[in-house]
């Protein structure tokens, strides 16, 4: 009989370790999704006050004593397999949908460049770029063996062959950087450095986006992430703009 009652333990690692799952879907709830980790993670006080009963149970009906945790480890079981199998079947029709977009030219993970009939797409309208040596860098950039391009737009004095995405905002090649696929003119490209929320700057200037921000000291400028204001040290600006008495930080 013990064997039986400790059978359900044996599910707690597995348990626990599903559970920091629930911090990836970024729609959800944080409080819903804190209550349920926590209350998935007492899980063991469950079993205390699961073999308190059951031991109860087995004293006045032997039969029944047995019939709880088998009960439990068919349900957790069932669970278990259900989601293997829920997996299993998201892994086939990931298959088959990437086959689906192979057929039709799709190229990266979007559906969003593709090359068919010897043609480059985006959004399914053809733009000119060399199908034969064009490659696919994100959603909605690419290049081929003359420029990059956002879109289909082709981002002027790019230098295709060292063009690179920096991260979802950023770009660059050999010899500029560029915000959303547009360039930022003589900048010091050597000690250029991308910080966050759109700002960037070198070792004379300090940007917003594409544009210089004035009144701002390269040496100490910083960016505060909780409330998205810089500083250096004599001024503060939000959203690109220098703050003062007359004007909100919130305006944007």
């Amino acid at each position: 009989m013990n064997w039986i009652i400790l059978i359900p333990t044996l599910f707690w690692p597995l348990i626990f370790y599903m559970s920091i799952f629930f911090f990836d879907d970024p729609n959800a709830n944080p409080m819903l999704v804190w209550l349920l980790f926590f209350g998935v993670n007492l899980y063991p006080l469950y079993l205390f006050l699961f073999f308190e009963l059951n031991a109860r149970l087995y004293k006045k009906y032997n039969l029944v004593g047995y019939a709880l945790p088998i009960l439990m480890i068919s349900s957790l079981s069932y669970f278990f397999i259900d989601q293997y199998n829920s997996s299993q079947k998201f892994k086939k029709d990931r298959i088959l949908e990437n086959q689906k977009r192979k057929e039709a030219g799709y190229i990266g993970f979007c559906n969003t460049y593709k090359i068919k009939d010897n043609a480059v797409f985006y959004r399914d309208t053809i733009f000119k770029a060399d199908p034969l040596t064009f490659e696919y860098l994100g959603c909605h950039y690419g290049k081929d063996n003359e420029t990059a391009f956002k879109g289909k737009e082709r981002i002027k004095n790019s230098h295709s062959e060292t063009f690179k995405i920096v991260d979802s905002q950023w770009q660059k090649d050999k010899n500029r950087y560029y915000y959303q696929g547009q360039a930022l003119e003589n900048i010091e490209y050597e000690t250029f450095e991308i910080l966050d929320l759109g700002y960037s700057k070198d070792k004379y200037r300090v940007y917003y986006k594409t544009s210089v921000l004035e009144d701002a000291e390269s040496d100490s400028f910083i960016i505060n992430r909780m409330n998205g204001i810089g500083s250096d040290g004599q001024n503060e600006f939000k959203n690109g703009k220098k703050i003062t008495t007359t004007n909100s930080v919130y305006e944007k």
